[in-house]
């Protein structure tokens, strides 16, 4: 667990936990998860968290307690999303994770841990959550309990509410990414927000259909593969991996940086001015997500001072719900993505073009949405079950982007959402994220927040290679 920061004014009272079931009878069932789901990799327990400004959801409804409306609203929205009140465990036999969903009173069957809190400050104080320099104390703003003994598996799903001197909230969630990747984080989250406002049905119905990603029955849709000449071979690559003279265990700091849509107008327009230069007769169309992935990725590589003649990968999570025939239902709220890669030597990617840079992705997305790619994708996966995953020692060559975007996360459904804060360990540097605009800063609509973990000493450079001006 992340260690609270002693100069943050963030002091945080926890009441005890409450073990909300759901408000209907569930089936009384074990479920199977994909191959994806089951990928060692992705098992984690993320943290995140929700910024509600003082009070306009209630202002209709003074007398109720923000709180009592999400545990109402929890607990029916469990009826719809059961499996997250299981518990989850690998199996002895073929190290498979399993959901077991049993019906009854205590903490090893179907319940979710719910957390009431109370701060003594004023969200505007820690500026909404807006500023990286109160991410340490925020830990407090997420639960964090023991688990029970005696219960085979753990919680994927717990939550907590803290209410703020001024009256404004934050929902704190603590979720498997086993269980469902950031779609279906956020399609959870909307279900419980319109459930919490009085709709009595979700929008969308949840559909949980894992056994549409499993190898075996993909394997039998297409049949044999053939591994995509252009797909990076991880293994070879992490053989050279790049170095930097910087240490990523000791003195590293988080930062938030606002990207304006003015800089990234800009950043295109150095795209279309590279093609000109090189006489490129494809002019590409290039998307936000593109145009910042090379520029961050290219910056961090000549903060971080790599070595020259070393590789560096860039990794990024390509959605498949939509390219799988037929396509996923809408509800499907399980891991629907694959990992795609881009590789360079350090000197190719520190003095490439930007131009040059989103065509390499551009290039990787396009084999990554391939059948045969995820096909490729799902074997490896079933090749490393028996294997225990393990971040340490990740070097400073690797990258790996998370776009938190458009993924629905930011559902406004009960009004005064103000910001969304992931909860990335400062021990696992390699992980970046894009987020949605916060709307404590004026003048970043249509802009982005780069999230991003460095060495104290790299992280000067990084933003000055950041400036677009």
């Amino acid at each position: 667990m992340e260690n609270e920061d002693n100069s943050s004014p963030l002091v945080v009272e926890k009441s005890e936990v409450v073990l909300v079931k759901p408000s209907k009878p569930t089936p009384d069932v074990s479920l199977s998860l994909s191959t994806i789901d089951n990928n060692p990799y992705i098992e984690a327990i993320l943290k995140t968290i929700w910024v509600f400004a003082p009070k306009p959801y209630l202002k209709d409804q003074p007398s109720h307690d923000p709180a009592s409306l999400l545990q109402y609203a929890l607990s029916n929205a469990l009826v719809h999303y059961y499996p997250l009140a299981g518990k989850l465990h690998r199996k002895s036999d073929d190290n498979r994770l399993q959901l077991n969903c049993k019906a009854g009173d205590g903490a090893c069957f179907l319940v979710v841990p719910f957390i009431r809190a109370t701060a003594r400050c004023t969200l505007s104080s820690l500026s909404y959550m807006d500023n990286a320099d109160h991410l340490a104390g925020a830990y407090q703003l997420v639960p964090c309990y023991e688990p029970v003994k005696g219960c085979e598996g753990y919680d994927p799903l717990a939550l907590q509410v803290t209410k703020f001197a001024c009256g404004g909230i934050t929902i704190g969630m603590s979720h498997s990414h086993s269980v469902c990747d950031g779609v279906g984080v956020a399609q959870f989250f909307r279900t419980m927000i319109e459930l919490a406002s009085g709709k009595t049905q979700p929008t969308v119905i949840s559909v949980w259909q894992r056994e549409r990603l499993t190898f075996n029955n993909i394997n039998a849709e297409l049949g044999d593969f053939n591994q995509n000449p252009e797909v990076v071979d991880l293994p070879k690559a992490f053989t050279s991996i790049a170095t930097s003279p910087y240490t990523l265990t000791e003195d590293m700091v988080r930062e938030i940086l606002d990207i304006t849509s003015e800089d990234i107008t800009k950043l295109k327009k150095l795209v279309g001015e590279d093609e000109q230069m090189t006489n490129d007769k494809e002019k590409m169309v290039v998307t936000t997500l593109e145009i910042l992935a090379a520029h961050v990725w290219r910056a961090r590589c000549r903060a971080l001072k790599l070595n020259p003649e070393g590789t560096t990968v860039l990794g990024l999570a390509i959605g498949i719900r939509s390219i799988m025939e037929p396509a996923l239902p809408e509800g499907y709220y399980g891991n629907a993505f694959v990992n795609a890669y881009v590789s360079l030597t350090a000197s190719e990617l520190s003095e490439s073009s930007l131009s040059h840079i989103v065509r390499l992705i551009k290039n990787m997305k396009t084999a990554a949405i391939r059948k045969q790619y995820v096909l490729g994708e799902l074997s490896k996966i079933e090749g490393t079950l028996k294997m225990k995953a393990s971040f340490e020692g990740i070097n400073a060559g690797s990258m790996m982007l998370s776009d938190w975007r458009q993924i629905g996360l930011h559902y406004n459904g009960w009004g005064g959402l103000v910001n969304i804060i992931p909860l990335f360990s400062v021990k696992l540097p390699h992980l970046c994220a894009f987020l949605p605009a916060s709307k404590a800063v004026p003048g970043m609509q249509g802009g982005v927040r780069v999230l991003v973990t460095l060495p104290k000493a790299a992280m000067a450079k990084f933003k000055e290679e950041m400036n677009v001006s």
